[in-house]
């Protein structure tokens, strides 16, 4: 991502695969915090929430979410994933509007 307002949120997308190859679209919430001018700017990842899924394994649907969703939780498996990713290229400031 060229360029972060200090302090504001942007929106991106991540994508995850378990072992089955079943897919899962996350969309992330990071918060920019600027650094000096010749140093990288901080991104903390602040929320993690699924979106959609396509899944190898349907007739484990249920369970299947219900584990993503906790492994997407703050300090799981997924959640450390993206946050070690880091923010995508392309990401939209957050609009309240």
């Amino acid at each position: 991502m060229i360029g972060c307002k200090d302090q504001c949120l942007y929106h991106g997308t991540h994508f995850w695969w378990d072992e089955d190859e079943n897919e899962f679209l996350f969309c992330a919430t990071w918060k920019c915090e600027k650094n000096y001018p010749d140093m990288p700017d901080y991104w903390h990842l602040e929320d993690l929430e699924l979106e959609s899924w396509n899944l190898m394994t349907p007739s484990k649907e249920n369970q299947l979410i219900q584990e993503v969703e906790q492994m997407a939780q703050n300090g799981g498996a997924i959640w450390c994933d993206v946050e070690r990713d880091g923010p995508p290229f392309t990401m939209k400031e957050v609009d309240y509007s």
